[in-house]
Protein backbone atom coordinates (compact mmCIF):
# COMPACT_ATOMS: atom_id res chain seq x y z
CA UNK A 1 0.00 0.00 0.00
CA UNK A 2 1.27 3.44 -0.96
CA UNK A 3 0.20 6.96 0.97
CA UNK A 4 1.00 9.81 -0.88
CA UNK A 5 -0.54 13.93 -0.89
CA UNK A 6 -2.42 14.94 -3.70
CA UNK A 7 -5.81 16.66 -4.65
CA UNK A 8 -9.36 15.57 -5.31
CA UNK A 9 -11.24 17.97 -7.18
CA UNK A 10 -9.33 20.69 -6.21
CA UNK A 11 -9.01 19.89 -2.37
CA UNK A 12 -6.17 18.85 -0.67
CA UNK A 13 -6.82 15.01 0.18
CA UNK A 14 -4.39 12.09 1.27
CA UNK A 15 -3.83 8.71 -1.76
CA UNK A 16 -3.94 5.40 -0.35
CA UNK A 17 -3.51 2.63 -3.46
CA UNK A 18 -2.61 -0.80 -3.91
CA UNK A 19 -3.19 -2.66 -7.10
CA UNK A 20 -7.23 -3.45 -6.64
CA UNK A 21 -8.14 0.12 -4.68
CA UNK A 22 -7.30 3.47 -4.84
CA UNK A 23 -8.63 5.79 -1.94
CA UNK A 24 -8.95 9.43 -1.26
CA UNK A 25 -9.24 10.79 2.12
CA UNK A 26 -9.42 14.63 2.74
CA UNK A 27 -8.55 15.13 6.78
CA UNK A 28 -9.73 19.33 6.53
CA UNK A 29 -12.88 18.18 5.40
CA UNK A 30 -14.16 15.88 8.48
CA UNK A 31 -11.51 13.63 7.38
CA UNK A 32 -14.37 12.72 4.54
CA UNK A 33 -13.77 9.07 2.59
CA UNK A 34 -13.72 11.36 -1.08
CA UNK A 35 -13.42 8.27 -3.45
CA UNK A 36 -13.35 4.76 -3.41
CA UNK A 37 -12.21 3.28 -6.91
CA UNK A 38 -11.89 -0.34 -7.76
CA UNK A 39 -9.59 -0.57 -10.43
CA UNK A 40 -10.41 -3.89 -11.30
CA UNK A 41 -13.63 -2.49 -12.90
CA UNK A 42 -12.56 1.24 -13.13
CA UNK A 43 -15.44 1.83 -10.94
CA UNK A 44 -16.15 4.51 -8.43
CA UNK A 45 -18.07 3.22 -5.50
CA UNK A 46 -19.12 6.21 -3.37
CA UNK A 47 -21.01 8.84 -4.60
CA UNK A 48 -19.99 11.68 -6.02
CA UNK A 49 -20.73 15.83 -5.15
CA UNK A 50 -23.34 16.72 -8.25
CA UNK A 51 -21.61 20.11 -8.63
CA UNK A 52 -18.23 18.56 -8.27
CA UNK A 53 -17.32 20.83 -5.07
CA UNK A 54 -16.61 20.19 -1.50
CA UNK A 55 -17.50 23.52 0.29
CA UNK A 56 -15.91 23.95 3.52
CA UNK A 57 -18.60 23.57 6.64
CA UNK A 58 -18.66 25.57 9.63
CA UNK A 59 -19.41 23.65 13.34
CA UNK A 60 -23.27 23.08 13.86
CA UNK A 61 -24.40 23.59 10.39
CA UNK A 62 -26.46 22.03 8.54
CA UNK A 63 -25.35 18.82 6.62
CA UNK A 64 -27.93 18.93 3.94
CA UNK A 65 -26.95 21.63 3.00
CA UNK A 66 -23.11 20.71 2.09
CA UNK A 67 -22.31 18.06 -0.36
CA UNK A 68 -24.05 14.63 0.52
CA UNK A 69 -21.32 12.34 -0.84
CA UNK A 70 -18.44 10.17 -0.42
CA UNK A 71 -18.38 8.78 3.66
CA UNK A 72 -18.46 10.57 6.80
CA UNK A 73 -18.23 9.53 10.30
CA UNK A 74 -21.08 10.18 12.54
CA UNK A 75 -20.44 10.57 15.83
CA UNK A 76 -21.83 11.36 18.92
CA UNK A 77 -25.06 11.17 17.18
CA UNK A 78 -26.84 11.55 13.70
CA UNK A 79 -29.90 14.02 13.85
CA UNK A 80 -29.26 17.05 15.81
CA UNK A 81 -30.52 16.55 19.97
CA UNK A 82 -29.59 17.35 23.37
CA UNK A 83 -27.43 15.50 24.88
CA UNK A 84 -30.70 13.70 27.25
CA UNK A 85 -28.00 11.83 29.80
CA UNK A 86 -26.37 13.31 33.28
CA UNK A 87 -23.18 14.97 32.95
CA UNK A 88 -23.76 16.77 30.30
CA UNK A 89 -27.82 17.11 30.11
CA UNK A 90 -28.92 19.81 27.96
CA UNK A 91 -25.46 20.18 25.76
CA UNK A 92 -26.46 20.51 22.16
CA UNK A 93 -25.54 18.07 19.53
CA UNK A 94 -25.05 19.13 16.04
CA UNK A 95 -26.87 17.28 12.70
CA UNK A 96 -24.59 14.19 11.82
CA UNK A 97 -22.68 15.02 14.74
CA UNK A 98 -19.65 16.70 15.13
CA UNK A 99 -17.14 15.24 13.25
CA UNK A 100 -17.91 15.26 9.77
CA UNK A 101 -18.00 19.67 9.79
CA UNK A 102 -14.22 20.14 11.40
CA UNK A 103 -10.53 19.53 10.39
CA UNK A 104 -9.01 16.25 12.03
CA UNK A 105 -5.38 15.93 13.12
CA UNK A 106 -3.14 13.40 11.06
CA UNK A 107 -0.88 11.49 12.93
CA UNK A 108 2.33 10.25 11.13
CA UNK A 109 2.64 6.41 10.36
CA UNK A 110 3.93 4.44 7.94
CA UNK A 111 1.71 1.93 8.03
CA UNK A 112 -1.90 3.49 7.56
CA UNK A 113 -3.49 6.97 7.60
CA UNK A 114 -3.82 7.51 10.93
CA UNK A 115 -6.48 10.61 11.60
CA UNK A 116 -7.71 11.97 14.91
CA UNK A 117 -10.08 15.05 16.55
CA UNK A 118 -11.29 16.06 19.53
CA UNK A 119 -14.93 16.70 20.42
CA UNK A 120 -16.04 20.61 20.94
CA UNK A 121 -19.68 19.49 22.81
CA UNK A 122 -18.05 16.83 24.69
CA UNK A 123 -14.72 15.55 25.58
CA UNK A 124 -13.87 12.57 23.68
CA UNK A 125 -10.87 11.92 21.21
CA UNK A 126 -12.03 10.01 18.35
CA UNK A 127 -9.75 8.38 15.86
CA UNK A 128 -9.65 6.05 12.71
CA UNK A 129 -6.97 4.69 10.71
CA UNK A 130 -7.11 3.28 7.57
CA UNK A 131 -5.30 0.75 5.27
CA UNK A 132 -5.85 -1.47 1.97
CA UNK A 133 -5.61 -5.17 2.04
CA UNK A 134 -5.83 -6.41 -1.45
CA UNK A 135 -10.21 -6.00 -1.88
CA UNK A 136 -10.31 -4.59 1.62
CA UNK A 137 -10.47 -0.87 2.91
CA UNK A 138 -10.13 -1.52 7.04
CA UNK A 139 -10.86 1.03 9.01
CA UNK A 140 -10.01 0.92 13.05
CA UNK A 141 -11.88 2.88 15.13
CA UNK A 142 -11.23 4.05 18.77
CA UNK A 143 -13.03 6.85 21.50
CA UNK A 144 -11.41 7.66 24.19
CA UNK A 145 -13.51 9.66 27.41
CA UNK A 146 -11.55 12.13 28.04
CA UNK A 147 -13.70 13.36 30.77
CA UNK A 148 -14.65 12.93 34.20
CA UNK A 149 -18.49 11.82 34.18
CA UNK A 150 -19.34 8.25 31.87
CA UNK A 151 -20.28 9.20 28.08
CA UNK A 152 -22.60 8.07 25.85
CA UNK A 153 -22.07 8.01 21.77
CA UNK A 154 -23.44 6.96 18.66
CA UNK A 155 -21.32 6.27 16.12
CA UNK A 156 -22.45 5.19 12.19
CA UNK A 157 -20.81 4.80 9.09
CA UNK A 158 -22.55 7.47 6.31
CA UNK A 159 -21.16 6.21 3.53
CA UNK A 160 -22.83 7.12 0.22
CA UNK A 161 -22.63 4.65 -2.59
CA UNK A 162 -23.32 4.98 -6.25
CA UNK A 163 -26.74 2.76 -6.64
CA UNK A 164 -28.42 1.58 -10.20
CA UNK A 165 -31.58 0.01 -10.39
CA UNK A 166 -29.76 -3.01 -10.34
CA UNK A 167 -28.62 -2.85 -6.96
CA UNK A 168 -29.77 -4.89 -4.74
CA UNK A 169 -29.66 -4.69 -0.51
CA UNK A 170 -28.10 -8.04 0.97
CA UNK A 171 -29.12 -8.57 5.02
CA UNK A 172 -28.05 -12.16 6.02
CA UNK A 173 -30.59 -13.04 8.95
CA UNK A 174 -32.57 -10.44 8.80
CA UNK A 175 -36.00 -10.86 8.63
CA UNK A 176 -37.67 -7.57 10.83
CA UNK A 177 -37.08 -4.33 9.42
CA UNK A 178 -38.63 -0.72 10.89
CA UNK A 179 -39.34 2.36 9.20
CA UNK A 180 -37.57 5.04 11.05
CA UNK A 181 -38.99 8.47 8.62
CA UNK A 182 -42.44 8.78 7.30
CA UNK A 183 -42.98 7.15 4.24
CA UNK A 184 -46.24 6.85 1.57
CA UNK A 185 -45.14 3.32 0.77
CA UNK A 186 -43.80 1.96 4.38
CA UNK A 187 -46.17 3.97 6.64
CA UNK A 188 -45.28 6.55 9.88
CA UNK A 189 -42.25 6.09 11.96
CA UNK A 190 -42.08 3.07 13.93
CA UNK A 191 -43.83 1.03 11.64
CA UNK A 192 -42.07 -3.17 11.06
CA UNK A 193 -41.67 -4.69 8.02
CA UNK A 194 -40.83 -8.28 6.78
CA UNK A 195 -37.47 -8.17 4.88
CA UNK A 196 -36.91 -9.03 2.15
CA UNK A 197 -40.37 -8.92 0.82
CA UNK A 198 -43.70 -6.68 2.20
CA UNK A 199 -46.78 -5.12 2.12
CA UNK A 200 -46.70 -1.32 1.34
CA UNK A 201 -49.59 1.08 2.56
CA UNK A 202 -51.70 0.25 -1.00
CA UNK A 203 -51.79 -3.24 -0.27
CA UNK A 204 -49.15 -3.97 -2.89
CA UNK A 205 -46.09 -5.85 -2.92
CA UNK A 206 -43.25 -4.29 -1.72
CA UNK A 207 -39.88 -5.47 -1.97
CA UNK A 208 -36.76 -3.93 0.49
CA UNK A 209 -34.29 -5.55 -1.37
CA UNK A 210 -34.09 -3.37 -4.80
CA UNK A 211 -33.89 0.32 -4.95
CA UNK A 212 -35.87 2.08 -6.98
CA UNK A 213 -35.46 3.92 -9.74
CA UNK A 214 -34.47 7.69 -9.59
CA UNK A 215 -37.41 8.95 -11.44
CA UNK A 216 -39.75 7.18 -8.10
CA UNK A 217 -38.30 10.60 -6.42
CA UNK A 218 -38.97 9.40 -2.90
CA UNK A 219 -36.15 8.32 -0.05
CA UNK A 220 -36.88 5.16 2.50
CA UNK A 221 -34.73 4.73 5.90
CA UNK A 222 -35.17 1.67 8.16
CA UNK A 223 -33.19 -0.04 10.48
CA UNK A 224 -33.21 -3.64 11.07
CA UNK A 225 -35.32 -4.01 14.09
CA UNK A 226 -33.19 -4.83 16.95
CA UNK A 227 -29.57 -5.77 17.48
CA UNK A 228 -27.86 -7.92 14.33
CA UNK A 229 -27.13 -11.47 14.36
CA UNK A 230 -24.43 -10.82 11.93
CA UNK A 231 -22.04 -7.91 11.76
CA UNK A 232 -21.78 -8.04 7.68
CA UNK A 233 -24.79 -6.39 4.71
CA UNK A 234 -23.64 -5.85 1.21
CA UNK A 235 -25.37 -4.21 -1.95
CA UNK A 236 -24.82 -5.31 -5.68
CA UNK A 237 -23.42 -2.11 -7.83
CA UNK A 238 -21.63 -1.10 -10.79
CA UNK A 239 -25.04 -2.71 -12.86
CA UNK A 240 -24.73 -5.94 -11.02
CA UNK A 241 -20.75 -6.50 -11.38
CA UNK A 242 -19.42 -5.44 -8.11
CA UNK A 243 -20.66 -6.59 -4.72
CA UNK A 244 -19.85 -3.65 -1.74
CA UNK A 245 -19.57 -5.86 1.70
CA UNK A 246 -19.41 -3.64 4.69
CA UNK A 247 -18.05 -6.04 8.16
CA UNK A 248 -18.26 -5.22 11.46
CA UNK A 249 -17.84 -6.58 15.35
CA UNK A 250 -21.69 -7.09 16.23
CA UNK A 251 -20.92 -7.28 19.77
CA UNK A 252 -19.33 -3.64 19.28
CA UNK A 253 -21.49 -2.18 16.33
CA UNK A 254 -25.24 -4.45 17.30
CA UNK A 255 -27.34 -2.21 14.78
CA UNK A 256 -27.76 -1.18 11.01
CA UNK A 257 -29.54 1.38 9.58
CA UNK A 258 -30.31 1.57 5.37
CA UNK A 259 -30.76 4.58 3.56
CA UNK A 260 -32.36 4.91 -0.04
CA UNK A 261 -32.64 8.55 -1.88
CA UNK A 262 -34.25 7.06 -5.05
CA UNK A 263 -34.26 11.31 -6.23
CA UNK A 264 -35.97 12.42 -3.12
CA UNK A 265 -33.34 14.29 -1.48
CA UNK A 266 -31.65 17.08 -3.44
CA UNK A 267 -32.77 15.19 -6.88
CA UNK A 268 -30.00 12.68 -5.92
CA UNK A 269 -29.50 8.63 -6.39
CA UNK A 270 -27.73 6.81 -3.68
CA UNK A 271 -27.89 4.65 -0.82
CA UNK A 272 -25.73 3.91 2.09
CA UNK A 273 -25.44 0.74 4.61
CA UNK A 274 -24.92 2.38 8.48
CA UNK A 275 -23.64 0.00 11.15
CA UNK A 276 -24.23 2.12 14.44
CA UNK A 277 -23.68 1.52 17.75
CA UNK A 278 -26.79 3.36 18.55
CA UNK A 279 -30.28 2.58 18.16
CA UNK A 280 -31.40 4.27 16.21
CA UNK A 281 -30.52 7.98 14.53
CA UNK A 282 -30.27 10.24 17.71
CA UNK A 283 -29.10 10.15 21.42
CA UNK A 284 -32.55 10.94 22.96
CA UNK A 285 -33.92 7.31 20.88
CA UNK A 286 -30.74 5.44 21.85
CA UNK A 287 -31.95 6.75 25.46
CA UNK A 288 -35.27 5.93 25.40
CA UNK A 289 -34.23 2.35 23.79
CA UNK A 290 -31.62 2.08 25.72
CA UNK A 291 -29.19 0.85 23.73
CA UNK A 292 -25.89 2.46 24.46
CA UNK A 293 -23.56 1.45 26.95
CA UNK A 294 -21.39 3.91 28.49
CA UNK A 295 -17.55 4.90 28.23
CA UNK A 296 -16.63 5.38 31.40
CA UNK A 297 -13.98 8.09 32.49
CA UNK A 298 -10.28 7.61 30.41
CA UNK A 299 -12.03 4.54 29.20
CA UNK A 300 -10.89 3.90 25.59
CA UNK A 301 -13.63 1.73 23.16
CA UNK A 302 -12.27 -0.04 19.92
CA UNK A 303 -14.14 -1.30 16.70
CA UNK A 304 -13.46 -1.95 13.16
CA UNK A 305 -15.48 -1.42 9.73
CA UNK A 306 -14.38 -3.46 6.70
CA UNK A 307 -15.17 -2.68 3.44
CA UNK A 308 -14.92 -5.57 0.95
CA UNK A 309 -15.28 -5.52 -2.85
CA UNK A 310 -15.29 -8.02 -4.59
CA UNK A 311 -16.28 -9.24 -8.46
CA UNK A 312 -20.44 -10.37 -8.57
CA UNK A 313 -21.22 -12.64 -11.46
CA UNK A 314 -24.33 -11.14 -13.64
CA UNK A 315 -26.82 -13.39 -14.09
CA UNK A 316 -30.43 -12.32 -14.66
CA UNK A 317 -31.77 -10.96 -11.21
CA UNK A 318 -28.60 -13.35 -9.71
CA UNK A 319 -31.69 -15.50 -8.49
CA UNK A 320 -33.21 -12.59 -6.92
CA UNK A 321 -36.79 -11.72 -8.11
CA UNK A 322 -37.33 -7.70 -8.83
CA UNK A 323 -40.99 -6.58 -7.55
CA UNK A 324 -40.72 -2.76 -8.28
Amino acid sequence: MDISLGYYKGINCYYLENELLRLAVAPERGAKILSLLYKPQNFEVFFQPVDGTYPLAEYGADFARYDTSGADEMFPTIDACNYPYEGYSKVSLPDHGELWSLPWTVIEDQEALMTEIKGVALPYIFSRSITLCENILHCKYKVYNAGNQPLYGLWAFHGLVACDEWTTIILPDVKDVITVHNSKALGSVGTRHSFPSTIDQTGEQYSLQWIAPKSAGKTEKFYVDGSLLQGEAALTLNQGQLLYKVLFPVHKVPYLGVWCNEGGFKGEYNCALEPATGYYDSLEIANEQQSIQPLQPQETMEWYLDIELTPWPKTENNGLDKKR
